[in-house]
């Protein structure tokens, strides 16, 4: 019995250490004004730049899901636990994107 309850929390917990979707991901808050002072033409390259970043973060991140599913499946540990994830450049990426487009929107682009 006690070997079940240990292999059940072990297993929770190396779940609960997963690398996250990118989905799942919350974009970082990025104000909008950094971005205020370029161009309509320069905030649309920069825009495209950030696109190609975040599209290269996410799929970065869902090959570590992945590997996270497969490294649980054998030995109970995420691989991302320790090889760490792409989590921070996606989040910074949806920030930064999110702002670029406000001040495009602001600038009325």
């Amino acid at each position: 019995m006690k070997k079940l309850i240990s292999l059940t929390l072990l297993s929770a917990l190396a779940l609960t250490a997963c690398a996250k979707p990118p989905s799942k991901i919350a974009a970082a808050v990025v104000p909008s004004s950094e971005y205020s002072d370029l161009s309509c033409s320069k905030m649309v390259n920069e825009l495209a730049t950030l696109s190609a970043k975040l599209e290269e973060a996410e799929k970065k991140q869902r090959s570590k899901v992945a590997t996270d599913a497969v490294t649980v499946f054998f030995t109970l540990i995420p691989a991302s636990t320790m090889l760490g994830d792409s989590e921070a450049n996606v989040a910074r990426y949806k920030g930064e994107k999110q702002a670029l487009e406000r001040a495009l929107a602001k600038k009325k682009c």
